[in-house]
């Protein structure tokens, strides 16, 4: 175990030297800080204004008061959830794919396989140490959301506000792990590190841009802007009637769909964040209810791909 750490605390360090993945993370935190930012003083400026017309009100003797205009502190962080899409992703990649190439450029991989040293505690300690670095950018993340809600915005989340952001930045830390072990698991796969990380980024963009695209100009209603079924004037059952008869091709569409993580990840956070009419309301528990399958989308490939990278490392032969 303490072998397991001390490889974990390695990788954290070499991640930190890494220029590439340091420019990486410096994008992600200032667009983070930028879009919160931005959402907070948006927030900040409708409270200014109602608090100044009920003052204005108050001043000519009215007791009849507006109430409260119906404000979602969540969606500030709407924004990020395309930040973390697409640069978070590549941050994930660039660390598991580092995390293999290093070692085998620099031949300590082979040195490290050819000492007292058990391979399940190598790939551990290499998978420990870069999920731990994506749970720091995490909380991270979590942390500049918060307090810029209530330093700059003026508004304190509620707890029940509070769970629903702080889920939403567990599945964005999932998401990640689903890259970092897909980039980890084909770099174990070839010798040649740079060709691995090529078709890493292309599934990459695959899973995460193809695939939904696929799904949203397959789906019918998206033939007609305002939607297809809205413009023909059909009712929610005849929507229904109409797409029976469209079962397998209905099928074939939402599985691509379902095939990407990146939707998972988009459906399950707007979702928490609010940002998806008829979701406002709703307690953390009863979202993560109905989204579950969303969820399962997201956990599941990333401990699937952990399990698979774990199992080649340790039954490949010529890993360096």
């Amino acid at each position: 175990m303490s072998i397991t750490f001390t490889i974990a605390i390695k990788e954290i360090k070499d991640a930190l030297r890494n220029k590439l993945f340091l420019i990486i993370l410096g994008l992600l935190l200032l667009l983070c800080i930028v879009s919160i930012t931005l959402g907070s003083l948006q927030v900040r400026s409708s409270m200014n204004t109602y608090n100044s017309s009920i003052q204005l009100l108050k001043s000519m003797g009215k007791t009849h008061l507006p109430p409260k205009p119906d404000l979602n502190p969540l969606s500030v962080s709407k924004d990020f959830v395309t930040y973390l899409g697409i640069i978070g992703a590549l941050l994930a990649i660039t660390l598991g794919n580092n995390s293999i190439l290093k070692e085998r450029k620099s031949g300590t991989l082979k040195l490290l396989l050819s000492r007292p040293i058990f391979r399940d505690s190598l790939i551990n300690g290499k998978l420990l140490g870069n999920i731990s670095i994506l749970a720091l950018i995490s909380i991270l993340t979590f942390l500049i959301t918060y307090l810029s809600m209530g330093v700059i915005g003026g508004v304190f989340l509620s707890g029940n506000e509070t769970l629903r952001l702080t889920i939403f930045f567990i599945m964005g830390f999932f998401y990640m792990v689903v890259f970092l072990s897909l980039a980890v698991t084909l770099s174990l796969l070839a010798n040649n590190g740079n060709k691995m990380l090529l078709i890493t980024i292309i599934l990459w963009l695959v899973f995460a841009f193809i695939f939904p695209q696929i799904g949203n100009t397959m789906d019918m209603d998206n033939q007609m802007p305002g939607g297809f079924f809205t413009q023909m004037g059909m009712t929610r059952d005849q929507e229904h009637k109409v797409l029976e008869k469209f079962k397998l091709y209905e099928t074939l569409r939402n599985g691509i769909e379902e095939m990407s993580p990146t939707k998972h990840y988009e459906r399950v956070s707007f979702a928490l964040l609010g940002v998806k009419p008829g979701f406002e309301n709703m307690t953390a528990w009863n979202i993560l209810q109905l989204k579950w399958f969303n969820l399962m989308g997201l956990t599941a490939p990333s401990i699937l791909l952990c399990m698979a990278s774990y199992t080649v490392f340790l039954k490949r032969e010529d890993i360096y």
